[in-house]
């Protein structure tokens, strides 16, 4: 398996004119080494082979319009990857997500919120007292997973959806037990049966589920509902902290505690409109929240600018867009809001419909809106090209796997853990190494297995045609068995090296799920999903703030298994 990701700021890339960055994807004598180079994906849970390492970012790729910040230099490794072609000089708009996107949250306070707030509602729903003692581990679990509602289990799939880990409540299930379950009907793992654990909001969701089985399975008699009405009951009760002030209120009184200020975001947004290009924030969150959130990251920066505040960074703000939906109805009606008191007006379709000049005048009224569609938003940026529009978010589903699909926009993937996961990978070369060496090793015994086996075929076809008996040892005494036996005992040993090899491995990254991209010797699931429906991707949005505003994204050759055969 090859990587074919491409990244800004290798040092081999090469930069074009000033203005217009030309990014090569590597040198030709490069590409040809890569080209003839077998590379193999190893481990339990996808321990990489032995291949180049992923392409970094220096902190000044591509061509950069200005000083940036030292925070940006000291965050050298973090690069921006891409897995379709991106030409930023042709995309007129940018727009972000808010929540987990432009707001980085402080993981544990702000689960916290949710996970305890929904213990309360559970126990308000019936459920036992003892829900109250359940604990929060946010390291437990990982994005891309999926549950399986129905039967109370969380599953960790490859990209042709081979479930290769299983856990039932916080009991890891068996390798037979896992293959009954679900190798033999090949489930689709689609909602309603199943739920994707696709944003960092649903790991709270995880938690709180897995614990609620094991409890009900330790306590038969307890919980009368079944897995799948608990999962729902899960779901309404943190849906509920997020919507009653649980979670909200509290952030917004004391944001510092729960949000992480990025240096470079009034940079990112300012360059991007210097380049000519409009800006747009597309949130689900409400007008209230946003304002607060929103406040406590750009403030200083739009005092600086003499912005009259925050909003003056974007040409339009939409909040309460109810994603997915705002991606896939073109109907939902948009109304605009008033930035004193919050109050909404209705707006008629007929403005946007009317062409530039009315649509100009919607703007002029006031650029924040709340709800709309896809149709208002392309009305509001003018766009005249849906792949003229790049829109950056952490949600799979709903920020990336949606645009793409439905409206065709350019995106761009928020992976916090990228970072962690780069970093792993290369803190433990030496184990990838011997992996690598273990598993030629294998390799080289299995061909000379199957090469005396060939040779016993052959001398029993041959004693057989000159009217003997068939012996697959060839007469000669078991001594071809003999062989035979030894190569099968040394493969056994380099099965079992490889084995614990492998499994140390995966245990850096995540003592249970591995890497988050990798599932056995393939792409996870969730691999699968980055690589088909984010052109861009990267571990956080301020990442644009060390690339040109033109910068141009490549990626490395796609290459199959015969295309390093010769």
């Amino acid at each position: 398996f090859h990587d074919r990701r491409g990244a800004v700021g290798h040092p081999d890339y090469r930069q074009g004119a000033p203005g217009a960055a030309t990014i090569n994807v590597m040198p030709r004598a490069a590409l040809a080494m890569r080209a003839v180079c077998i590379a193999v994906a190893l481990g339990w849970h996808g321990v990489p082979g032995h291949r180049p390492s992923p392409l970094r970012a220096t902190g000044t790729s591509a061509t950069t319009p200005g000083p940036l910040d030292a925070s940006v230099a000291a965050r050298g490794n973090a690069p921006i990857f891409c897995n379709r072609a991106v030409n930023l000089a042709r995309i007129d708009a940018i727009g972000f997500d808010m929540d987990h996107t432009l707001a980085e949250y402080v993981t544990r306070p702000f689960d916290l919120l949710a996970f305890n707030g929904a213990k309360e509602r559970l126990v308000d729903m019936g459920y036992p007292e003892a829900v109250r003692s359940f604990h929060y581990d946010e390291n437990r679990f990982q994005r891309g997973l999926v549950i399986d509602k129905a039967r109370g289990n969380v599953l960790k799939m490859d990209r042709h959806k081979y479930v290769k880990v299983a856990h039932h409540g916080l009991s890891e299930i068996s390798a037979d037990e896992r293959k009954a379950l679900y190798d033999r009907q090949r489930p689709t793992f689609t909602p309603p049966e199943y739920a994707n654990i696709d944003t960092a909001f649903l790991l709270v969701d995880v938690s709180l589920f897995t614990q609620l089985v094991a409890y009900a399975d330790a306590h038969p008699g307890e919980i009368t509902r079944t897995y799948a009405q608990m999962y729902s009951d899960v779901r309404r009760s943190v849906d509920l902290c997020h919507c009653d002030g649980v979670i909200k209120d509290v952030v917004m009184a004391q944001p510092a505690g729960y949000i992480e200020k990025d240096p470079q975001l009034g940079a990112l947004l300012m360059r991007i409109r210097a380049s000519g290009k409009k800006v747009f924030l597309l949130t689900n969150s409400l007008w209230d929240y946003t304002e607060a959130v929103m406040k406590y990251l750009l403030a200083d920066d739009a005092a600086k600018h003499s912005f009259s505040d925050w909003t003056d960074f974007f040409d339009v703000v939409i909040v309460g867009a109810r994603k997915p939906a705002f991606l896939l109805d073109g109907n939902l009606p948009i109304f605009r809001v008033s930035q004193e008191d919050g109050s909404l007006t209705n707006l008629e379709n007929a403005a946007f419909a009317a062409g530039p000049k009315s649509v100009e005048k919607v703007l002029a009224a006031g650029r924040v809106f709340q709800g709309g569609n896809w149709n208002h938003l392309h009305s509001l940026l003018g766009l005249s090209s849906v792949d003229k529009l790049l829109y950056v978010g952490d949600h799979m589903y709903s920020d990336v796997l949606r645009a793409k699909r439905t409206l065709g926009w350019r995106t761009m993937l928020v992976v916090p853990e990228l970072d962690k996961e780069i970093a792993v990978r290369a803190e433990h070369v030496h184990l990838r190494e011997r992996i690598a060496s273990t598993r030629a090793r294998l390799h080289a015994l299995e061909t000379e297995l199957a090469t005396l086996e060939v040779q016993a075929l052959d001398k029993a076809g041959r004693a057989e045609r000159l009217g003997g008996a068939p012996c697959l040892d060839g007469g000669q005494g078991g001594e071809d068995a003999s062989k035979r036996d030894a190569v099968r005992a040394q493969l056994d040993a380099a099965k079992a090296d490889l084995a614990q090899q492998v499994l140390d491995y995966h245990r850096c990254f995540h003592p249970t799920w591995g890497q988050l991209f990798k599932t056995g010797y393939q792409n996870s699931r969730f691999a699968q999903q980055v690589e088909d429906y984010a052109c861009l991707y990267t571990s956080r949005a301020s990442n644009l703030a060390a690339v040109s505003p033109n910068a141009r994204f490549h990626t490395l050759v796609d290459l199959m298994p015969h295309d390093g055969h010769h």
